[in-house]
């Protein structure tokens, strides 16, 4: 499983591209996620070609707030993407706080709000279990989440997380 942000599709159709021509049908299952608030590449798989998304766009994940597909990724998205879906800007702040405490004796990671969009579609996945089941994951499955972002905007970090980037473990 491969868990990506969307914003316009750049990204996402870049990750999805290289492992669909490198595995072919034996590629992983790829879930795209992207801002309950800022959907274009959602609302596009859900109408079968490139929409427009309606709205302010405002979210706290700014740099994946996006209305309108890059239509060059989306031709590969369309094919290649499994799963699109939307979270919460809550799910995202949660992921930034969990990933700057560490886990189990992990290291912290400073990791920004678009940045951990990936793990916020992951853990919303993982707590419910049609999605889960949907999905297929199990405790057998390996995942791979994308984290394209450190703290780009170190002033709302710290707000959230409530420590600077510095503080939680090596800036940005």
């Amino acid at each position: 499983h491969i868990f990506v942000q969307g914003g316009v599709g750049g990204l996402a159709a870049a990750v999805c591209g290289h492992v669909w021509q490198v595995l072919g049908d034996e590629r992983p299952h790829t879930s795209i996620v992207e801002p309950e608030t800022a959907a274009c590449l959602y609302v596009s798989a859900v109408n079968g070609k490139p929409t427009l998304f309606p709205g302010d766009l405002e979210t706290v994940m700014a740099c994946l707030a996006a209305g309108e597909v890059n239509v060059p990724a989306w031709r590969i998205l369309d094919r290649a993407a499994n799963t699109f879906m939307t979270v919460p800007d809550e799910a995202a702040v949660a992921g930034m706080c969990l990933l700057a405490e560490g886990i189990d004796g992990d290291a912290p990671v400073v990791a920004g709000e678009s940045g951990v969009a990936a793990l916020a579609g992951l853990l919303a996945t993982c707590a419910d279990d049609s999605a889960r089941t949907s999905l297929g994951l199990t405790d057998d499955s390996r995942v791979l989440v994308i984290g394209s972002e450190g703290a780009t905007d170190p002033v709302l970090y710290q707000r959230i997380v409530g420590r600077s980037p510095d503080e939680v473990g090596g800036g940005s």
